[in-house]
């Protein structure tokens, strides 16, 4: 069972999808083409490596926003994707997966030649450079396509800028084992292939960048966190912050503290809150997932929509807001036309 908390914020991060309801991703050929462009194409990222298949779609992305907010425009594209390719409303992509924030100089290199290697070791293909749904091919190229990033990983593994492209395919013909966990990173406490001080570097510049927050936005995510945690176990938001109940205090705050985390407040801003010291907090953030099973965690996650002004709400996904209708038994694809696959998805550029 999963009890690694996630990272947030800007940064490369790796993305495990699966089809929603165990469904495939993928209907047919061309739907590949149509859902690289996408991963190619999200506001605010750069593709620095993926591998796809028929139930799962692997890839690497450099965000300059918080993750929640790129699987957003990702699975809201992806529905888009298929309603015009099969005039039929559904989820495509599951609510649940792996993102694991990743420290570059300690990981990148090693991660996009194991994600690379995948198919291989799949038992899909004999040599990596086989399977068609991969970036491998393009790090083969002395010339790849500019919408994909091999730059940041070549950089890493070649010193100098000549003959990288065979370098790595040298690199890829050697003998090759996974040593990367791509379902729970590397690091103790959080989802991340990342360092101890790496994290630490990075929880730091979250906090500075989200130090714009005010005092009336922290206790207005505050309340609207406790109302929520509240509602959760039958309680009001009055016994919840009841300290005279100890026990019942400690083992529910946690919570509420982890939401606002999760928006990027400071425990620093925390702490007049519960009147507890940054300490205490870091000790309940560190033991919360043993305190809370993730299935808790993860309904509070999708519910968590704070109304602070100025402040983005996450939108989840449930079963109430997407409508399935009967697929054929063998739906036959109507091909986008040229309009509608503009608006499907942007073209890798």
């Amino acid at each position: 069972m999963q009890t690694k908390m996630t990272l947030h914020g800007a940064g490369v991060y790796y993305f495990a999808v699966t089809g929603a309801k165990d469904q495939p991703i993928f209907n047919s050929v061309f739907e590949y083409e149509y859902g690289l462009r996408i991963l190619s194409s999200v506001a605010g990222t750069r593709l620095l490596a993926y591998v796809l298949d028929e139930r799962q779609m692997q890839f690497v992305l450099r965000c300059q926003r918080d993750w929640t907010e790129v699987m957003d425009d990702i699975q809201t594209a992806f529905d888009s994707m298929h309603e015009r390719c099969w005039h039929k409303r559904r989820q495509v992509l599951s609510d649940q997966g792996v993102v694991l924030l990743v420290d570059e100089r300690a990981a990148l290199t090693e991660l996009i030649l194991q994600l690379h290697h995948s198919p291989v070791h799949d038992g899909k293909v004999a040599d990596a450079s086989l399977w068609p749904w991969s970036s491998d091919r393009y790090y083969r190229e002395p010339t790849p396509p500019a919408w994909l990033d091999t730059e940041s990983m070549l950089n890493l593994l070649v010193n100098g800028r000549r003959n990288r492209a065979q370098h790595y395919i040298d690199v890829m013909k050697a003998p090759f084992s996974p040593k990367l966990d791509l379902s729970h990173g590397s690091h103790p406490l959080y989802q991340a292939l990342a360092r101890d001080q790496w994290v630490d570097q990075h929880l730091k510049r979250e906090a500075l960048t989200q130090s714009a927050y005010s005092r009336s936005d922290v206790q207005r995510l505050f309340d609207d966190a406790c109302q929520l945690v509240a509602r959760q176990f039958n309680l009001t938001s009055a016994e919840l912050c009841d300290k005279h109940n100890r026990r019942r205090f400690h083992h529910l705050m946690p919570l509420v503290i982890w939401l606002l985390r999760e928006r990027g407040v400071h425990l620093d801003a925390m702490t007049k809150l519960v009147d507890e010291d940054e300490v205490r907090l870091q000790l309940w953030l560190r033991n919360l997932p043993a305190d809370h099973t993730r299935n808790i965690r993860d309904k509070l996650a999708r519910q968590w929509s704070p109304a602070a002004p100025g402040l983005a709400a996450m939108p989840a996904v449930t079963d109430s807001t997407v409508t399935e209708e009967p697929e054929a038994q063998n739906p036959e694809p109507d091909n986008l036309n040229a309009a509608e696959t503009e608006a499907a998805s942007v073209t890798p550029h």
